[in-house]
């Protein structure tokens, strides 16, 4: 039997760090993951569920929902119906730009202050700009309706302005010293010893407090890390068996099983989008 799910990743020429995801969603559900973008999505129809921040939201038609990089998420649709939701991919450096472009004055690292909100003209500026980009080839018209985007979610306060360190004890530092670690060496194939050996922790300790502070325990970490750098080796027209090489994973085959698990498509339908 086939499966219902239909997921179309789209780029913008000229636009650089950003992907569009058209999705119905009607049996996949994904794993716990994180990725190194901001996801700014509309909540077209259906149903659909997502964990964050230890919270379930509720995907009802209308709503948005907000992820940071890094942050650990789910996804599932809840009702026979599906979930039709519409996402905007936003890199890091484009977000830096947007930010920057409407003379935002917080820091330039923002971070949402709910996964998941009601705004009614969030909504509407978002609808707008999904239709704007499937229709126009203007740049002018994509960046303004992007700049519009941003500036709704600063003006009605849905970044965070700040917020309070933590105390650096030796645990947190241990832990970020292991998560820097993984990384900048995503590729190898460390085992637990030797990364408690960097902290100064047991191998026991480490894995529980890294758990604890990061969302997953340190291997799904690394995963995580290795497939946002596969992502981008397979943008810039790498081949899969050489970029699952280059990313740690075991063979061709383990990549496009974790792909799938995170992204909603296999690595070849995902470039292929793409490349449309």
């Amino acid at each position: 039997m086939k499966t219902r799910d239909l997921a179309q990743y789209s780029r913008c020429l000229g636009v650089d760090g950003l992907e569009v995801l058209r999705a119905v969603w009607m049996e996949h559900s994904f794993t716990p993951h994180m990725h190194d973008f901001y996801a700014v999505s509309l909540n077209y129809g259906g149903r659909g569920a997502f964990d964050c921040r230890r919270e379930v939201h509720d995907a009802a038609p209308g709503t948005c929902n907000l992820i940071a990089p890094g942050e650990l998420h789910t996804g599932r649709a809840t009702c026979a119906d599906g979930w039709t939701y519409r996402n905007l991919h936003i890199d890091r450096p484009l977000m830096t730009r947007l930010l920057e472009s409407i003379e935002w004055r917080g820091p330039s690292e923002v971070r949402f202050k709910s996964s998941l909100v009601r705004d009614a003209v969030l909504e509407a500026t978002l609808a707008h700009a999904f239709a704007s980009i499937a229709e126009s080839g203007s740049l002018l018209q994509i960046e303004s309706m992007l700049m519009a985007i941003v500036a709704r979610l600063a003006t009605t306060d849905h970044f965070e302005r700040g917020h309070a360190l933590r105390a650096a004890g030796r645990e947190h530092a241990a832990v970020t010293r292991a998560k820097q670690w993984l990384d900048d060496h995503f590729e190898q194939n460390v085992s637990v010893r030797a990364l408690a050996e960097l902290t100064g922790l047991s191998a026991h300790y480490l894995v529980r407090a890294f758990h604890r502070q990061v969302g997953l325990p340190p291997h799904r970490y690394q995963t995580s890390v290795r497939l946002n750098r596969a992502r981008e080796l397979l943008k810039s027209g790498g081949r899969l068996s050489d970029v699952a090489q280059r990313t740690g994973f075991c063979d061709q085959s383990h990549l496009t099983r974790c792909f799938k698990r995170t992204m909603g498509v296999p690595p070849g339908r995902y470039v292929a989008s793409l490349a449309s």
